[in-house]
């Protein structure tokens, strides 16, 4: 779930051939402005120009520049979809390495962590080092200043906002922002343990569609998927309030506990639980960070340029409800540049996997491609 101002930028870049057939991508050296090593990758089309570039933020774990993960027996780099898609469009697309973070040979995250550098991921750094990011691209050859856009997911959502809010003469194109940090962490995080993992287990046994499990749903378990940790749960355990259907409440009830934990900012209790369920890396004081941090809307009430918000219902780490209370902030506030786009069934990444293995891009990835071709045509 988790972007400095000025830079030095590297004289050396070297140039590689890019995914998409008309397009090129260089290395980009550059420094934070707390003076950490960075790099990042720039796609540009070889023909026209210049070119908007979207400069994709990074999330909570920290990303490698080409974000390669297994897939089968093999492996794919997430960020290939923007370095093909995007040129195709006239548009650039440009990653960077999180704090501390680089390339490496072990699956399944294929990245190297030095612990020191990493552990100064602030919020506030990372919304700088987006920005030193932003500078590095502004002074490349074939980049239009007045159209550079943050793309953000998750917690990148919250540092592309704060970031164009920082600096609205530099972030000048517009925002595009998936699977939304619509609050603040700690909401998200009260909604992954209990409504987010119920929507999960809910899925795998409601076989009627009617939002809650049967007894006889659970028990003929139709798609033979207990591998959830479930498999010597009697129902009667979840059915916390014994009305003959395993619900939301009773998911809710049965969590209470670890919800009170969040709410208390008890961090080592919350660290405890992350520590068993989440499968990436967090720098050290991340949670008491982000528990003082403002929420989203008060960076999007700032900003004037073109976001887009992009959300689907099945995402279960960050809930599609707090990105609709934001769009009736946005009602509210006549704020007409925002634009809110929700798809039924898609997952926390709009169901991009489908792209990977089978070539299909997910209607959240479309909207979001048409939205990028709208604001820079």
């Amino acid at each position: 779930m988790c972007a400095t101002v000025l830079i030095a930028l590297s004289a050396n870049a070297r140039t590689q051939d890019a995914p998409a057939a008309k397009a090129r991508t260089v290395e980009v050296a550059f420094t934070s402005h707390d003076g950490y090593p960075m790099r990042g990758k720039l796609t540009l089309p070889t023909t026209g120009g210049p070119f908007a570039v979207v400069v994709y933020v990074q999330a909570a774990e920290g990303m490698t520049v080409d974000m390669k993960r297994p897939i089968g027996t093999s492996t794919f780099n997430y960020f290939d979809l923007y370095r093909e898609k995007l040129p195709e469009m006239g548009v650039g697309f440009f990653s960077y390495e999180g704090r501390g973070v680089t390339m490496g040979d072990a699956p399944p995250r294929y990245e190297t962590i030095d612990r020191a550098v990493y552990n100064t991921s602030t919020l506030d750094n990372k919304v700088s080092d987006a920005l030193s990011a932003v500078t590095a691209v502004l002074k490349q050859k074939g980049v239009d200043a007045g159209k550079i856009f943050l793309m953000g997911a998750s917690e990148g959502t919250l540092l592309a906002a704060e970031a164009a809010a920082r600096a609205p003469d530099k972030v000048t194109g517009g925002l595009v922002l998936y699977a939304v940090l619509s609050s603040t962490l700690k909401d998200m995080l009260k909604f992954q343990a209990a409504d987010g993992p119920f929507m999960v287990i809910n899925s795998v046994f409601d076989t009627d569609k009617d939002g809650k499990t049967s007894k006889a749903e659970y028990d003929a378990d139709a798609r033979k998927n207990r591998a959830l940790g479930l498999q010597a749960t009697p129902f009667e355990t979840l059915d916390a309030d014994k009305d003959g259907a395993f619900t939301q409440a009773d998911f809710r009830t049965l969590r209470q506990p670890l919800v009170n934990t969040i709410e208390a900012d008890n961090y080592d209790g919350i660290y405890a639980w992350l520590k068993q369920t989440a499968v990436v890396d967090l720098p050290t004081g991340w949670l008491k960070d982000h528990f003082a941090h403002p929420a989203m809307w008060s960076f999007l009430s700032q900003l004037e340029i073109p976001v887009g918000l992009f959300h689907g219902t099945a995402d279960n780490l960050t809930p599609i409800e707090g990105t609709k209370n934001l769009e009736a902030q946005a009602k509210r506030a006549g704020k007409s540049n925002l634009e809110f786009h929700y798809f039924d069934g898609l997952d926390h990444s709009l169901g991009v996997g489908a792209w990977f293995a089978r070539g299909t891009l997910p209607a959240g990835h479309v909207a979001i491609f048409e939205f990028i071709k709208a604001k820079t045509r």
